[in-house]
């Protein structure tokens, strides 16, 4: 039903009104079949307007993560050959895991609710239905295993400036994959990969996205959203469809730039969105525990931090508190 549903979205897009048999001739289907796909579109969260003897008219555009959105943004990417949305999951990893066989191009899966929703170090990560981005996007390169640190860099890069450009925030980047508007986290993201003789064939990248105002997040003093950092006094005034967009194209411009060029292309982007240069901040890997100060960051994407004592230790995966 996606298809058509997007073949009606067209031809509604471009008149003022249309009517059932207009488009049922156009489209080669019957007015039935018409009917049921505005229907679907208005269960999607598309205002269609029906007028006697006058036609279908479509007022406003879905604010709501649905398929024949996603799909729709999609269509002209050189990059992910498609979209599979489904209104709730466990964990659209999980799911994307699943496809990965069978998908052969990048791909990317989005869900309405994830009941399982985890993050790194196997944290919950609490999915709502209809108040975020839940999404798998997945990649097939041919790289060295140890390129990964590096991929997590562009896409924090990514995502920071994807929200930028589409709300006009100020988002700040949390080594290694968090995203954080005003000192609040709003966005995270899991980086997991298939290898084989320590080379990539998959990376699956779980983006979880805080985009409305929740009861968990009002819990959370280091929680934050989209629409609360806007102070929206509705949320149907959140453009979804146009932040998708650019989300979109950010992946794709910045994925293009970690195949093709070093990390030191984007390094001094990178910084200047950072917030966590001379902050003293509790490092946690997996054998220790300490406080230091992070101070650079390498070409090859190691986190640089001076401890109390003057001694400057090189990061290759941790966890960060401020």
């Amino acid at each position: 039903m996606s298809k058509l549903n997007q073949e009606v979205l067209k031809l509604l897009s471009k008149q003022e009104f249309l009517s059932g048999q207009k488009m049922a001739t156009e489209l080669g289907i019957s007015r039935t079949a018409v009917w049921k796909a505005v229907k679907s579109l208005r269960e999607e969260g598309y205002t269609v307007e029906s007028v006697t003897n006058k036609g279908y008219k479509l007022v406003s555009a879905s604010n709501e993560l649905n398929e024949t959105l996603l799909t729709s943004m999609i269509k002209d990417s050189d990059l992910f050959s498609e979209v599979i949305y489904k209104d709730s999951v466990d964990s659209t990893q999980k799911l994307a895991f699943g496809k990965i066989t069978d998908i052969k191009e990048p791909f990317i899966v989005v869900a309405g609710e994830q009941t399982g929703g985890r993050g790194r170090f196997n944290r919950e990560w609490a999915s709502p239905e209809k108040s975020g981005l839940y999404m798998s996007a997945v990649f097939k390169p041919d790289i060295y295993l140890n390129e990964i640190i590096k991929f997590n860099l562009f896409i924090s890069l990514a995502i920071a400036n994807a929200i930028e450009k589409s709300f006009n925030l100020d988002a700040g980047i949390k080594w290694p994959n968090d995203i954080y508007i005003n000192g609040r986290k709003v966005c995270g993201f899991l980086t997991e990969v298939i290898s084989e003789n320590n080379m990539i064939q998959s990376i699956i990248c779980g983006i979880g996205l805080n985009l409305y105002h929740t009861e968990e997040i009002s819990r959370l003093e280091t929680a934050t959203s989209i629409e609360d950092e806007l102070k929206l006094n509705d949320k149907n005034d959140l453009d979804t469809e146009h932040f998708l967009k650019q989300l979109i194209i950010e992946l794709e411009k910045q994925y293009d730039q970690f195949i093709n060029m070093p990390f030191s292309s984007i390094r001094e982007e990178w910084i200047s969105k950072s917030i966590i240069f001379g902050k003293e901040m509790r490092i946690s890997e997996v054998n220790r525990t300490f406080m230091a100060k992070p101070v650079d960051i390498t070409e090859e994407g190691f986190l640089l931090a001076t401890d109390r004592y003057g001694e400057t230790h090189k990061i290759i995966s941790a966890d960060i508190e401020f």
